[in-house]
């Protein structure tokens, strides 16, 4: 395969596969799974297979369950992209212990002090498992549900884990969206051929 560069993730929807977007974060190349909706709003803002997704409209579509089941990219064997300049991860919530931005859950376990609330990935989720009282994925989780687990007294009120989630929900990129469509719009621009009737007959 040749070497392929990218400053961006990256759209990826080989035929008869699920599509889906390469990412990186830190020194891993992530893929995430494109559900259908999400596939279909990439492709209806004109992105075609190998073209570059916007780090905040990624982000977007992780945050709204459209990209997920991330997975290190040599499992689909796509390890080939240079991705100096995508800065997705930094638009995402991190595990508070390994700073990875994959596959993160709320988890709340006991320790002497009380109830503690982490944001966590799979390595520290797996050696509390004994100590731990509920272990959310953050997709599954919304502003709403948090504050019932605060109100209900489950979630300790003012933690670090939901005030990171509260910030990562109230983040609006949907001029992200925008410009992506105006963009891929004005690309479509410079394909024009002009007016038929300057046409040469075949």
């Amino acid at each position: 395969m040749p070497q392929l560069t990218s400053i961006m993730p990256m759209f990826h929807s080989p035929r008869g596969q699920p599509a889906g977007v390469l990412t990186k974060d830190r020194d891993r190349v992530i893929h995430y799974t494109l559900s259908s909706a999400g596939a279909k709003e990439l492709r209806a803002a004109g992105l075609e297979s190998g073209d570059s997704v916007p780090a905040r409209v990624l982000a977007s579509l992780i945050r709204a369950g459209h990209a997920h089941s991330p997975r290190p990219a040599d499992a689909v064997g796509q390890t080939k992209f240079d991705f100096s300049d995508d800065n997705t991860a930094d638009l995402l919530p991190r595990c508070e212990l390994t700073g990875t931005s994959v596959d993160l859950h709320l988890v709340l376990y006991g320790e002497a002090n009380g109830v503690v609330s982490r944001l966590l990935s799979l390595e520290p989720r797996f050696l509390l498992q004994k100590t731990t009282t509920l272990s959310v994925p953050i997709p599954a989780l919304s502003p709403s549900s948090l504050a019932t687990l605060e109100a209900i007294g489950k979630l300790p009120s003012g933690t670090q884990a939901a005030a990171t989630l509260r910030d990562w929900w109230r983040q609006d990129w949907e001029i992200a969206w925008e410009k992506l469509r105006r963009d891929r719009d004005q690309r479509q621009d410079y394909l024009r051929l002009g007016d038929a009737s300057d046409a040469l007959l075949l």
